[in-house]
């Protein structure tokens, strides 16, 4: 009976992690909802940054910060997007995702972006970076980057003043939310509810995904304790009543059982904190 329950315990243990796993994975392949096709005349890779073309009906072209007031969207592949609009094979033709998140290619030149950053138009084309204020922004970064973040290269450009600076360029996902930032790129104008409870608990501004799964787990270790708990107590008082000589052996299976039900308590609240991080 107590390897029983400690299978049990540890089964939903392993349960959890793999919960975490699929979290992961799914915020890895996070899709835009919706995106609609477009005539382009420049070539826009995936993850640029795009802004309406008004010099042709239903065109666009890469997004900077002289036509961010025309920002439209981020361009994905048809693959990207929960549902393609009018999706169109012709070299001129590209999906631009307008609402959802989406992977979007930024640069280090205004810093690091953490999750919850702003992310604006930047002077090179289709290129993001961490908002300045006044500028034209495409939305909230979900997920982080630095110069350390997996597949970041390297840039050297030259500034006004005739200097070389060595940037970094990658992709950040991004809840998509137009609009511009007044300085406070990190505020909580362009979160959800979920997303303005965990930054109020933890501080740190998630993406809503993570909040869900996280209330999910702590749900399911709740359930799962009370549970093996309420089994194990229920079990050993009919126990000591059938046979009240080895009650000690019962209450040493039972504090063991009560033991297990902390750890996997402490294991499930160490989950929800790195999920939440």
């Amino acid at each position: 009976m107590r390897n029983k329950r400690c299978v049990c315990v540890f089964a939903v243990a392993i349960g959890l992690a793999i919960v975490v796993l699929w979290v992961q994975k799914s915020n890895a392949s996070s899709s835009a909802s919706i995106s609609h096709a477009y005539t382009t005349t420049s070539k826009i890779t995936d993850g640029s940054i795009v802004s309406i073309d008004p010099r042709c009906s239903n065109c666009v072209q890469p997004a900077n910060t002289s036509n961010g007031q025309l920002l439209l969207g981020i361009a994905v592949a048809n693959n990207q997007s929960l549902l393609a609009v009018d999706p169109s094979s012709q070299p001129n033709s590209v999906q631009i995702a307008t609402s959802g998140s989406a992977n979007v290619l930024v640069s280090t030149l205004n810093g690091n972006v953490n999750v919850g950053d702003a992310i604006s138009v930047s002077p090179f084309n289709g290129l993001g970076m961490k908002a300045l204020p006044g500028f034209q922004t495409i939305g909230l970064a979900e997920t982080a980057f630095s110069s350390h973040s997996p597949g970041a290269t390297s840039q050297r450009i030259k500034g006004r003043n005739g200097k070389k600076t060595i940037i970094h360029i990658g992709f950040v996902r991004v809840g998509i939310a137009i609009g511009s930032s007044n300085g406070n790129v990190s505020n909580n104008t362009n979160l959800t509810g979920l997303q303005r409870l965990a930054k109020a608990i933890t501080g740190n501004t998630v993406s809503t995904l993570r909040v869900v799964m996280g209330i999910a787990i702590a749900f399911i270790a709740i359930l799962a304790l009370a549970v093996s708990t309420y089994a194990s107590v229920f079990g050993s008082i009919i126990s000591v009543g059938r046979n009240p000589l080895a009650k000690y052996t019962i209450f040493r299976t039972l504090a063991s059982v009560i033991g297990l039900a902390i750890l996997t308590a402490s294991l499930a609240g160490l989950i929800i904190f790195f999920l939440l991080k």
